[in-house]
């Protein structure tokens, strides 16, 4: 046990000792929270609880959340009314952290959401720092401290600086930025990145010969198993890079350190034996293969390389060398550390995951794993000059000074450009909380059939069960364990409440085919079309495709409030008025709207045939 006293002056002298760096925590999330500030500012009376969502998904991640509030802490199905039970195939662990504060305090989940944009970044870049720190030998030095908050700030700020393309269109006004910070997102990735620092930070410790061995261990464990229930690509990546280390430290005969790192692998996985058991359950569905497809698994031997790992590995190499080529000139000794193997590790654990699949013939969508390869390189190229420093002085200041203002200067300039090109748009979005305070007076788990009018950063197909505690029932949402006929319902259902036609359902579904591969996709390379995995091929998505148009008509020939009943439904919503034609084959027309406000038009839906 540690003494509490002992921790209190613990944390009061790590406070002192790490005070700059705190200072820097609270910069970054202040960047990141102040788009959102300014916003609700601005609109003053007129913000109704509706933040600016512009990074991929917010959506999806805020019904998950309401889906725990709702009752539904499985969160088996966040769209649809009909799976809610069945076991999960992507478990909410992210997403009851940001339940919590709903469930003990009665916070929105809105209002958790603003400020987890401040604190998450804010702590993700303290760890980064203290693992830069921990990898520097933990210098008590000022160019320790500095190498270490440039680190942090490169990874929570500085993300997007890897992408040269995009921050010179940017930069020479040719194209603009579509979404905020990286880390602004909400759950994933930035709970993943928080678990995954503090899981090296742990491993680092650990390594180092901490005083608190079994505390490390169990610290490690608890964030390995958490990860493991959260989120495959932090968990992917962890995974990859203990099992380098271990594979080091064997080659290295230090075989304490070995056991230590495999103690963690046993006890992660007990403690995530939860999340293996979900996994066999919903194996036994005879929708699981097809639902892990929609998820993004591919079956494939097709080897993938990620310049910026090869780039990170080359420079590690050359300056590790350079390194070991100095000291042996000037008779210095030299020996592998902690920062040697453990940016190895990095290194080589990230190019795996992204080839792993040559040999267990499946990966999924390994793109996200840049998530956590781009800061793990930044981590690294970091530190390897703070090491090599003596021997580079220039390349080394040169690159903390470009570290530093540039991540500042680019994150305050992405901030702002997407602040301002939001703004319009939530702006008019408030007008829609009228309608989810109505949605949320009506009963627990109603079902709305949206027809909307087009396609915009969010709709209401997301934003509904995202704001209120009603489902959706043309959802393209299909990452649930459910049949494919009821996917290719969802899609019948959006081209009728469309008004496509019969004669006109080609013409449609070849102009707006993004939407039709949205709803009818077997597999995420038939939904992006992707040119990767030559050896997989997804001949279901062109085929599903091709035959809608014959399918679509002779859905028009059935008697629609039948087929409409198939599922559960409570209410019909329309964004601007419908057509009298629509409303009489609906067998609504004689009912007028129970809501009607900013051309959003609500009708209550007859579950039962008259």
């Amino acid at each position: 046990m540690i003494p509490f006293e002992s921790l209190r002056k613990r944390v009061f002298m790590g406070c002192r000792k790490h005070q700059v760096a705190l200072y820097g925590a609270l910069l970054v999330g202040a960047i990141y929270i102040a788009p959102h500030l300014f916003f609700m500012a601005s609109l003053g009376e007129a913000y109704r609880g509706i933040p600016m969502m512009r990074t991929s998904n917010e959506d999806f991640y805020l019904a998950r959340v309401q889906e725990i509030l709702d009752g539904h802490p499985g969160v088996g199905s966040p769209a649809f009314w009909e799976y809610k039970e069945g076991p999960p195939l992507s478990p909410p662990v992210g997403e009851f952290l940001y339940a919590l504060p709903s469930l003990i305090f009665g916070i929105s989940p809105t209002s958790t959401l603003l400020s987890s944009r401040f604190f998450l970044p804010a702590l993700l870049f303290f760890l980064v720092y203290l693992l830069v720190r921990r990898l520097n030998e933990d210098e008590d030095t000022f160019a320790s401290t500095l190498s270490a908050i440039a680190g942090g700030l490169l990874v929570t700020l500085g993300y997007d600086l890897v992408d040269y393309r995009a921050v010179w269109s940017f930069l020479n006004q040719t194209a603009s930025p579509v979404h905020f910070l990286v880390w602004s997102r909400p759950i994933n990735p930035v709970l993943g990145a928080i678990l995954l620092f503090s899981f090296f930070l742990s491993l680092t410790s650990l390594v180092q010969g901490s005083p608190y061995r079994k505390w490390t261990i169990a610290s490690a464990s608890a964030c390995f198993a958490l990860m493991i229930g959260s989120y495959f690509f932090s968990w992917g990546i962890a995974l990859s890079v203990i099992t380098f280390l271990a594979l080091t430290y064997l080659f290295l005969r230090k075989y304490r350190i070995v056991g230590d790192l495999s103690l963690i692998v046993l006890f992660t996985a007990i403690l995530s034996s939860p999340y293996w058991y979900a996994t066999w359950r919903a194996a036994q569905s005879p929708w699981y293969e097809a639902s892990v497809f929609r998820n993004g698994l591919f079956y494939t031997h097709y080897p993938l390389l990620n310049k910026f790992l090869l780039a990170a590995l080359l420079v590690f190499l050359l300056l590790a060398l350079l390194e070991f080529l100095q000291k042996r000139r000037i008779g210095m000794p030299w020996g592998i550390k902690t920062w040697h193997t453990f940016s190895l590790a990095f290194l080589l654990g990230g190019l795996w995951v992204y080839s792993q699949q040559m040999v267990t013939g499946r990966t999924v969508w390994p793109y996200h794993f840049v998530q956590y390869t781009i800061p793990l390189s930044m981590v690294v190229i970091t530190v390897s000059l703070f090491h090599t420093r003596k021997f580079l002085f220039y390349g080394w200041h040169t690159f903390v000074s470009a570290a530093l203002l540039g991540s500042l200067l680019f994150a305050i300039l992405l901030q702002g450009s997407v602040y301002e090109q939001s703004l319009s748009y939530y702006t008019r979005l408030q007008s829609k909380a009228s309608l989810f305070d109505f949605l949320n007076r009506r009963e627990r788990d109603c079902v709305v059939l949206v027809a909307d009018r087009a396609a915009e950063s969010y709709t209401l197909h997301g934003l509904i069960p995202a704001f209120t505690h009603c489902n959706t029932y043309n959802s393209n949402w299909g990452y649930s364990l459910m049949p494919d006929e009821r996917i290719q319902h969802n899609y019948l259902v959006y081209l009728l409440m469309r008004g496509v036609t019969a004669e006109g359902v080609e013409a449609y579904v070849h102009n707006n085919e993004g939407d039709a591969r949205g709803y009818l996709f077997s597999n995420w390379k038939g939904l992006y079309g992707i040119r990767d995995f030559p050896d997989f091929s997804d001949t279901v998505t062109e085929e599903r495709l091709a035959k809608i148009p014959e399918i679509y008509r002779a859905f028009l020939e059935k008697d629609i409030t039948q087929e409409l009943r198939k599922y559960r439904l409570d209410y019909l919503l329309f964004e601007g008025k419908p057509t009298a034609e629509l409303l009489q084959r609906l067998d609504i027309s004689s009912s007028a709207p129970i809501f009607e406000e900013g051309g959003v038009f609500v009708y209550a839906f007859s579950r039962s045939s008259p």
